[in-house]
This record gives C-alpha cells, structure tokens and sequence, in this order.
C-alpha cells in the first residue's frame, strides 16, 4: 500500500539535479526580494526628495521676498528708470540685473513691446506693466522728425525714377512701385493716387505729398472703350471682372456713345466710377 506513495517521491538523478537548480533559483528571488529590492526602492525617493529640498532652497526664499514686497505702479520709461525704481515695480534682483545690462550694451526700448524682449519677464508681468509705460521721444528725436525739407516740383506722369528718389522718404523701391503703377493705370489723374501704390499708406503721403505738383491730364493714355480688347481693359486697376463682361456684352448689341453709357451702379460704384471717367474714351471712327 504505502510502495506505490513512495514511488511517487522517487527521482533519477538527472531529475534531482533539476530539482536542485529550480531550488537554488527560488532561494535567489526570496534573497532579492527581501534584501536587495526594498533597498533600492528606499533609496530613490529619498534621493528625489534631497534634490527637491535642495532646488527649494535655492529659489524659494526669492519668491517669498517678491511677493513679500509692496509692488509700487507708476508711470515710467524704460530707457530712463533706475534699478530701485525697477525693484518698486516688482521686478526681481536678477531681471532687474538683465535689463540694465541690455541698456548698458546699447540697448533701448522704442515701443511699449520692445519690453517683452526681456526673456525673464512673463506675459503676465508684462500685462501689469504696460499701462504705465511711458516711452517719449528725446529732444534730438523731435527735431530729426520735424526738421523741414526742401520741396521738390515733381509731376507724376512726366517724372522718372531719378527724380522720385530725391524726395525724402522715397527710396529706390517706392520709385519704381510709382512708375509701375503709373503704366498700370495710364498715368495719374492726382497725387492722392499714390495711396494706391502698395506700400504708400496715408501718413508717408502726407510726409512727401508737398513735393508733387498738379498731374498733366493730358499725358494719360486713355482706352478706347469700343475697341480695346477684353486682356487689356482688365488690366486697369479700376476695371472688374464683372465690369468688362458689361462693357463687351454692352458693345456687341451696338458702338458705346458716350462713356457715361457705362455708367451702370450694378458693376461699378459712381465713386470708382468718376476716378475711372478720365481714362476711358470713345471711338471716333
């Protein structure tokens, strides 16, 4: 009864060898489990939180003393305002550091965003900031801004590029963007046209518009509106799309007789309407 039990419990000596290697390796996990491994996992946070501790030591005492302090506003100039008014203003030792030395190496702010160029100033201070901020031009500014210049006679369809750079304010680009525009529209009818050429905006015309004399209508070359084909009167500046097809169906039923014929508020405007008037004629033939 009890021979067929023990048979169970019977090993070859291959199988005991086995037996005892799967033995060992158990043991080596038990080993590590219970010594090795919660060593390790002790170790780390206790490292982590040393670095912490070490990181909080360094930056924490200056924010407390920031935000300690009595932030005083007050209208200022940046190019112009001390390091203790800097420290009034909530600003921090160190960026108060990096604005003078950006001021130092030559450095200067000429827009209230030219601040936000300091790296160390955040959006959010820079918010808080900028309502008092109070940049003005020096003296010698004004009196380069304002210093007269000589007044040039130029009239625009006879003119050329060497003429045009002589104005202040206009360069070589602005000279040739003028003379294109010019063949564009088959010459100006007045100076207020420049607004149109890109890049002109209403302040730089009022800054050179005194150098220009009446346009000489009489250099303008005008379409004839019976005869100029559908590329070329779409070409004008002032002509749509819409308002060539209008032009060319409108001519195909019979000869334009007056250019005021055209005069149709469906495919152009009455105000674009006159500015184009100058440029179109009829057909004499």
């Amino acid at each position: 009864m009890l021979k067929p039990i023990f048979d169970y419990f019977y090993f070859s000596q291959k199988e005991r060898r086995g037996i005892f290697m799967l033995l060992s390796i158990i043991l080596i996990l038990i080993f590590i489990n219970l010594f090795v491994i919660p060593n390790i996992s002790q170790e780390k946070p206790i490292d982590k939180l040393a670095f912490i501790a070490w990181v909080d030591s360094l930056t924490q005492k200056p924010l407390e003393q920031v935000e300690a302090k009595t932030i005083e506003y007050f209208k200022f100039n940046p190019n112009l305002i001390t390091k203790e008014d800097w420290l009034k203003l909530g600003l921090s030792e160190k960026q108060t550091q990096t604005i003078l030395n950006y001021r130092n190496a030559g450095g200067k702010f000429f827009k209230k965003e030219d601040l936000k160029k300091i790296y160390s100033i955040s959006e959010t201070q820079y918010q808080k900031l900028e309502p008092f901020i109070s940049i003005s031009k020096s003296k010698k500014e004004k009196r380069k801004n304002y210093a007269p210049q000589k007044k040039l006679h130029i009239e625009l369809n006879t003119t050329d590029s060497v003429e045009l750079i002589k104005i202040y304010g206009v360069g070589a680009v602005f000279a040739s963007r003028i003379l294109k525009y010019r063949n564009l529209l088959g010459g100006y009818t007045h100076p207020s046209q420049l607004v149109e050429v890109y890049g002109i905006d209403s302040g730089k015309f009022e800054n050179i518009k005194h150098n220009f004399t009446a346009c000489d209508t009489a250099k303008i070359n005008q379409l004839n509106i019976n005869t100029a084909d559908f590329k070329k009167l779409l070409k004008h500046p002032y002509i749509s799309y819409e308002f060539v097809k209008f032009i060319v169906n409108a001519r195909k039923v019979e000869k334009i007789k007056s250019v005021d014929d055209l005069r149709e508020p469906k495919y152009i405007s009455d105000s674009l309407f006159m500015k184009l008037r100058p440029y179109l004629k009829i057909s004499t033939k």
